[in-house]
C-alpha cells in the first residue's frame, strides 16, 4: 500500500498540472472545432513534436547504435519528440498532446508490457499516433516500477480517458489484480505487426529473457523460446557483465570485430565457458563481442525457426534489436538480407506494448488516476508459493564460532620485509581472478595477491607483477634482499602468461590444488575446489590421487552463479554475501541449471522474499549442484571422511556453511582457500628450482614497458582451416608471439611431428573411406549420394559396396566447412539436437548443391535382431525430409528405406533385400531381387573385412605399446566421433602426451567377458563402450577417455555406467563433452589431470 504522504504528493502534482492546463482548454476547444469544420484535419497536424507512426523503416537508422544505458536499460517516460525525459518541449500550449480535454474528449489507448526485465508503457490516439512512451527496468520490483511509471505518465495525462491492455511474461497476474484485459505477448506482437508493418513476412522479437519468431505468410506460426533464456537480452547482459562492460559498450566493441569465434548461446553459462578461454588466450574483446552477437543470431535462427526457412521481408523487434546495432548487423548477415527486405521500426522495442493497446482498443475507458488507485488497492498474496530452508546459522554466536574455527587452518607465514635468500612465486590465472603467492624455502607465505581480471588477463598480470616487484625488500645498500628462484603458473591463462612474462614453468591446476591441500591437510581424502566457473573434485587414497572429476561444461554449481545473480539484482557482491549469512528463512531455489534458477529468483522477488533469503537459497543451490549434478554423489557420505574445501567460492561463508549443513559434519577450509592454486604452484616452484638457479621472470622495468598487439588469420597449412589469434609481446629487449586457435603444430608454423604412436582414429577414418567409386561410364544406374555423417561412420563399407555392385556411382559428401554449416543452419529443427545430427544437414545440403540426383538415408532400427539403434540416428532421415526444403527445391530424391535389422550373423538379415528393392525400384527400373540379394551378401562380407582390419590394427597397437613400454588411451565414443569435425583433434592431443590412441571397436575379442562384470546395455553403441570399459579396467597400460555429445540422453547414461565399471576396479574415467564449440584449453586441463593422476598412482607403486 502506498503511504499517506505519497498520496498527498500525487494530489499536489495533479493540481499543479491542472492549473497549468486550465488556460489551454480554450485552445483545445478551438482545435476540436477546427477538426469538425475542416474534414480530414488531424490533431497531429497541429503538433510540432508528435508525429504519425510510420509503417516501418527499411534498413537501419543512420548513426548505428541508438543511445541507451544497456539492454533493457532505463528510458524515461517521454512525450514523443521530447529531448528530455518526461518533459514536453516548446511553448506551454504544446502540452495539448497530453493535456486535459474536458467534455467530448477523444478516447486514448494505453498498452503495458511487463516483461522479464522491463516495464513498457505506450499511449496512442485514435490516429495511431504514439503520444507517450516509457521503458523502465523493474529489477523484479514489478508493482513498484509500474506505479512509478503510471505516476510519471499521469503528469502528461491527468484526466484523459483511455483503454488499457496488458501483456508480457510478468503481466498476467497484474492484469488479473487490476481487472484489465491481458494478451499473450506473441499475440500482441502479431497484432502490432499487422497494424504497423503489414508487409512483413517474418518478425523476430527479442526481449529480456524470451525471444519470439512470427511467420506471418505461407502458413502462420507463432513460436517462442522455451524455459532457457539463451539468445536473449538477459544472455547479452550476462556476457557483457563478464567482460566488465554494459550492453552499450559491448555493442560499440562488436563493431570492431574482425574474427568470429564459436560461442554457445543456448545458455549464458555455457557461453561463459566458451568466452573464458578466449579471454585467457588474449583474443580481442572486439572479436568476443561480435561473436556473442553472432551466437545470439544463430540461436534465434536455429532455435526458433526449427528448420523453417526465414525469407521475404523480415522485421526485427524488441529492446536488444532496437538498441544494439551490431546485433542487427549479425541478423542481417546471417539471414542474407538486403535493406529492401529488412524492416527496423523506429519503436520496435515497444511493439508488444502497442499490440496490447490495439487488442484492448474497444475496452472500458479509465483515467490513469483511477488505474493507480486500483494498483494501490490490489491485494498481493506474497510468499504463498515459496518453499523455505533452514537458516544457515541459528544465532550470531554460532556464526562467530564458525569463523574462528575456520580461521585456525592457516598456512605458515613470514614477514616479507625481513626475508632474505631464495623465494618462489606461484601464480594462478583463474577464470575470474588472478592470484599469486610468494613463499620461502620453508614453504612459508610471504605475500599474497588477489584481483579480478575483468576480462583483461595480460593487463591484470602486468599489474600483479608490478605489485610483486614493488614489494620485494632491498638491503641497506639498495641491492635485492631476495631472489625469485623459480616462478610457476597454473590456471586457464597458464600458457599465455608463460609466454608473455617468461615464467619458468606451468602446472595443471588440479595438481596445484592437490599439492597445496596435501601441505596443509596431510590426511585429506577428498578435495572439493569450486572456482568462478569450474569445479574440481579429487579423491585421494594413501596420499595418492585416486580419481578426478571436473565439471563438464555447465558452471551452475560455481561462483559465477552467485556473482552473476548479485550483478543482475544490482547489489554489491559483499552486501549480497553478508545478507546470506544473516538470512532467517532461505528460499529453496532448487538444483537446476543457472538459467532456470534465474526464473526462480525472479519469482521469489515478486513474492516478496528478502535479499538475504534469496542469497542464502543460492548458496544452498550452489553446493547441491556441485554434489548432485557434478560429482553425482548418491549421498554426501561417499565424498570422504576428511574433506577439504577450497577455491574462491568457498571464501563465501554462506556457501561453506551450506556445504557443512548438507554434508552433516565440519569440513576443513584453509585460510588460503582462494589462493590454494597459487600456493600449490609456489610449492611446485620450490620443488622444481635447481640449486643456484634464478628465475627468467621479466624484470619490473620490462613488465612495465611490455606492449602487446594482436592479429587474426586463417591457417591454411592443413584442412582444419583454424582461425588463429596471434599475440605479439614486446618488452623492449625481445619479441615473443603466442598463437591460439590452432589444433596442430602447423598453426605455430612448425611441421607436425609424427611420434610414431598408434592412432586408431586416423587409421579407422582412412580405412572407412578408402573405397573408390565407379567411373561414370561404368555406372549405368547413375549417382547415389552418401552423406558422411551419423551411421555412415559405421556402415559406409556396407552401403558403398552394395551400391557399387548394383551399378551406382557412389558420391560421398564433402566434409563441411564453416560456410556450408552456416547455409544449413536454418534447416536444423532444434537447438538441443546433438552436434553430429546437426552436421547431417550440412552434408545433405552439400550433395544437393553438387547436383547429386539422389541421397541414401536408411532408417536402420537395429544392426542385428534384438538390438537397438539410437533413436536420433535411426529416425533422422524423416527429420531431414521434413526440414531441408532446399533438397527438394533442387530436385534431389531422398531414398529412405526402413530397415528393421541389417545383419543376421555374418550375412544380411532376412527381408533386407526386398526392403531395399522396394526403395530403389523408382531409381533403377528393372532391378531384380536376386541382384540385390547378391549385392547385400557382398556388402556384409566387406563390412566384416573392415571390422577385422580395425581389430587387427588394435592388436598391432597393443603389441606396439608392450614393445615400446608406452601407455595407451581407449578414446571411446560413437563411430561418428572419428569425424574430425566432432572430435576436435582430441586424438592428436592425447598422442602429444605420449599415449597410443585406440577406438572402442579396435580392442581384441570384444565379446569375451573379462570377469569384471558391470552394466549391460541393449543399445548397440553404448554396449560397445561398456565392453571397452571392462577391457580397460583389467589393464594397467590403458586409460579410458570418453567422448560424448551435448543433448545425447543415451551418452549421459552410458558415461555413468562406464564410470561405475571402472570404479569397481579402482580406475577412473575422463569424460570430454563435445559439440560445435572448440575449447581446447578445458580439454587440455582434463587430459593433463588424467596424466597427473596416472603418474601419481604409478609413483605410489600401485597399479590401480
Amino acid at each position: 500500500m502506498v503511504g499517506h504522504d505519497v498520496r498527498v504528493h500525487r494530489l499536489l502534482a495533479l493540481r499543479q498540472v491542472l492549473r497549468q492546463a486550465r488556460h489551454l482548454r480554450r485552445l483545445r476547444r478551438c482545435h476540436q472545432l477546427a477538426r469538425r469544420c475542416v474534414p480530414g484535419l488531424r490533431r497531429a497536424d497541429h503538433r510540432r513534436h508528435a508525429r504519425p507512426r510510420e509503417a516501418g523503416v527499411s534498413g537501419q537508422e543512420e548513426g548505428g547504435a541508438r543511445p541507451h544505458p544497456g539492454v533493457g536499460g532505463r528510458r524515461q517516460g517521454t512525450a514523443r519528440g521530447a529531448p528530455r525525459a518526461g518533459v514536453p518541449v516548446g511553448r506551454a500550449e504544446e502540452l495539448v498532446i497530453c493535456g486535459s480535454q474536458g467534455e467530448g474528449m477523444d478516447m486514448l489507448h494505453a498498452g503495458v508490457d511487463i516483461g522479464s526485465k522491463t516495464v513498457k508503457l505506450v499511449v496512442l490516439d485514435d490516429d495511431l499516433t504514439l503520444l507517450y512512451e516509457s521503458y523502465e527496468r523493474h529489477l523484479s520490483n514489478v508493482r513498484e516500477t509500474l506505479g512509478y511509471t503510471l505516476e510519471r505518465a499521469l503528469v502528461h495525462f491527468p484526466s484523459e480517458p483511455m483503454t488499457v491492455g496488458v501483456t508480457g511474461s510478468a503481466g498476467m497476474q497484474l492484469a488479473d489484480l487490476l481487472d484489465l484485459p491481458f494478451t499473450q505477448e506473441v499475440v500482441a506482437a502479431r497484432t502490432a505487426i499487422e497494424r504497423r508493418i503489414p508487409q512483413a513476412d517474418v518478425a523476430i522479437e527479442i526481449g529480456g529473457e524470451d525471444s519470439k519468431i512470427l511467420f506471418l505468410t505461407g502458413g502462420e506460426e507463432l513460436r517462442m523460446n522455451s524455459t532457457c533464456a539463451g539468445g536473449t537480452g538477459g544472455f547479452i547482459d550476462t556476457i557483457a557483465g563478464m567482460l566488465d562492460m554494459n550492453a552499450e559498450k559491448l555493442n560499440v566493441c562488436a563493431h570492431g570485430c574482425r574474427t568470429v569465434h564459436a560461442i554457445a548461446s543456448r545458455c549464458a553459462v555455457f557461453a561463459q565457458m566458451d568466452v573464458r578461454p578466449l579471454l585467457n588466450e588474449g583474443v580481442p574483446k572486439e572479436d568476443i563481442a561480435g561473436s556473442v552477437f553472432d551466437a545470439v543470431a544463430a540461436q534465434c535462427i536455429a532455435g526458433l525457426a526449427c528448420g523453417r526457412p526465414i525469407g521475404g521481408t523480415v522485421a526485427l523487434l524488441g529492446g536488444p534489436l532496437h538498441f544494439l546495432s551490431a546485433l542487427r548487423d549479425r541478423f542481417k548477415l546471417r539471414l542474407g538480407l538486403d535493406d529492401e527486405h529488412l524492416v527496423v521500426p523506429p519503436d520496435g522495442h515497444l511493439f508488444v506494448a502497442e499490440g496490447a493497446a490495439f487488442d484492448a482498443w474497444d475496452g472500458e475507458g479509465m483515467t490513469l488516476a483511477s488505474l493507480i488507485e486500483r494498483l494501490d488497492a490490489a491485494q498481493w498474496d506474497q510468499d504463498a508459493t515459496l518453499e523455505r530452508l533452514d537458516a544457515l546459522f541459528a544465532s550470531e554466536e554460532e556464526y562467530d564460532a564458525f569463523v574462528q574455527r575456520h580461521a585456525a587452518l592457516a598456512a605458515p607465514r613470514a614477514d616479507l620485509s625481513s626475508a632474505e635468500g631464495r623465494v618462489f612465486l606461484g601464480v594462478d590465472s583463474g577464470s575470474e581472478a588472478i592470484k599469486y603467492v610468494l613463499a620461502d624455502e620453508q614453504g612459508r607465505v610471504l605475500r599474497t595477491y588477489y584481483e579480478r581480471s575483468a576480462g583483461s588477463v595480460v593487463e591484470a598480470a602486468q599489474a600483479m607483477l608490478v605489485d610483486l616487484w614493488k614489494h620485494l625488500p632491498l638491503r641497506h645498500d639498495g641491492t635485492p634482499a631476495v631472489e625469485v628462484a623459480h616462478a610457476c603458473v597454473t590456471g586457464y591463462g597458464e600458457e599465455l602468461l608463460k609466454r608473455a612474462f617468461a615464467l619458468d614453468s606451468g602446472e595443471v591446476e588440479t595438481v596445484a590444488h592437490v599439492r597445496a591441500a596435501r601441505e596443509l591437510v596431510p590426511d585429506a581424502d577428498f578435495i572439493l575446489d569450486i572456482g568462478g566457473q569450474d569445479i574440481k573434485c579429487v579423491w585421494l587414497r594413501d596420499g595418492a590421487v585416486d580419481d578426478i572429476v571436473l565439471n563438464e561444461a555447465c558452471s551452475s554449481g560455481c561462483g559465477a552463479l552467485l556473482s552473476g545473480m548479485a550483478w543482475s539484482m544490482n547489489v554489491r557482491f559483499d552486501r549480497f554475501l553478508d545478507a546470506a549469512v544473516r538470512a532467517r528463512r532461505p528460499v529453496d531455489l532448487g538444483t537446476r541449471c543457472t538459467v532456470f534458477m534465474t526464473s526462480r529468483v525472479r519469482h521469489a522477488q515478486k513474492e516478496g522474499a528478502e535479499l538475504g533469503d534469496i542469497a542464502a537459497g543460492l548458496a544452498y543451490s550452489v553446493v547441491r549442484n556441485a554434489v548432485y549434478k557434478v560429482i553425482r554423489a548418491r549421498d554426501v557420505a561417499s565424498l570422504g571422511r576428511r574433506v577439504v574445501v577450497q577455491g574462491g567460492t568457498f571464501m563465501n561463508d554462506a556457501v561453506l556453511r551450506a556445504f557443512e549443513n548438507l554434508y552433516g559434519a565440519e569440513v576443513a577450509r584453509p585460510a588460503l582457500a582462494a589462493h590454494m592454486g597459487a600456493y600449490g604452484a609456489a610449492l611446485i616452484a620450490r620443488d622444481r628450482a635447481e640449486e643456484g638457479a634464478r628465475s627468467g621472470l621479466l624484470s619490473r622495468k620490462k613488465v612495465e614497458r611490455l606492449e602487446s598487439s594482436k592479429r587474426t588469420e586463417i591457417c591454411g597449412r592443413c584442412g582444419n582451416a583454424c582461425r588463429l589469434t596471434i599475440t605479439t609481446f614486446d618488452d623492449g629487449d625481445a619479441v615473443r608471439t603466442f598463437t591460439v586457435g590452432n589444433r596442430c603444430e602447423r598453426g605455430l608454423g612448425e611441421d607436425a611431428p609424427d611420434n610414431g604412436l598408434p592412432d586408431l582414429f586416423a587409421y579407422r577414418l582412412k580405412r572407412l573411406f578408402a573405397y573408390r567409386p565407379l567411373p561414370s561410364n561404368e555406372a549405368p544406374r547413375g549417382d547415389m549420394g552418401l552423406p558422411r555423417a551419423l551411421g555412415m561412420y559405421d556402415l559406409y563399407p556396407f552401403w558403398h559396396t552394395l551400391f557399387t555392385r548394383l551399378g551406382f556411382r557412389v558420391v560421398p559428401s564433402h566434409l563441411p566447412d564453416a560456410a556450408l554449416r552456416g547455409r544449413a543452419l536454418e534447416t536444423i529443427p532444434s537447438e538441443s539436437l546433438c552436434y553430429p545430427a546437426k552436421l547431417m544437414h550440412a552434408h545433405l545440403v552439400d550433395l544437393a548443391e553438387r547436383g547429386v540426383p539422389a541421397a541414401f538415408l536408411p532408417y536402420v532400427e537395429a544392426e542385428k535382431p534384438g538390438g537397438r539403434s539410437c533413436p536420433v540416428l535411426a529416425g533422422y532421415p524423416f527429420v531431414l525430409d521434413a526440414n531441408v526444403d532446399f533438397v527438394h527445391e533442387r530436385g534431389m530424391k531422398l531414398v529412405m528405406p526402413r530397415v528393421k535389422a541389417l545383419l543376421d550373423g555374418d550375412g544380411p538379415a532376412a527381408g533386407l533385400a526386398s526392403t531395399l528393392l522396394e526403395a530403389l525400384e523408382p531409381l533403377a527400373p528393372g532391378l531384380a531381387l536376386a541382384e540385390v540379394e547378391r549385392a547385400a551378401r557382398e556388402a556384409a562380407r566387406e563390412l566384416g573385412r573392415f571390422r577385422l582390419d580395425v581389430a587387427d590394427a588394435g592388436r598391432d597397437a597393443l603389441a606396439y605399446m608392450a614393445e615400446h613400454d608406452v601407455p595407451g588411451v581407449v578414446l571411446a565414443g560413437r563411430p561418428y566421433h572419428v569425424d574430425p569435425a566432432t572430435n576436435h583433434a582430441v586424438p592428436a592431443l592425447l598422442r602429444s602426451y605420449g599415449f597410443a590412441v585406440l577406438t572402442e571397436d579396435a580392442l581384441p575379442s570384444p565379446n569375451v567377458e573379462t570377469g569384471s562384470g558391470g552394466s549391460r546395455s541393449r543399445w548397440e553403441y553404448p554396449e560397445r563402450i561398456l565392453r571397452a570399459a571392462r577391457f580397460v579396467a583389467e589393464r594397467d597400460d590403458l586409460e579410458f577417455v570418453m567422448l560424448y555429445s551435448f543433448g545425447c540422453g543415451l551418452d549421459a547414461v552410458t558415461v555413468d555406467q562406464a564410470r561405475a565399471v571402472l570404479k569397481r576396479r579402482g580406475r577412473s574415467l575422463t569424460a570430454l563433452k563435445i559439440d560445435e564449440m572448440v575449447d581446447l584449453a578445458a580439454t587440455r586441463i582434463r587430459v593433463r589431470s588424467m596424466v597427473a593422476a596416472r603418474e601419481d598412482r604409478l609413483r605410489k607403486g600401485g597399479s590401480r
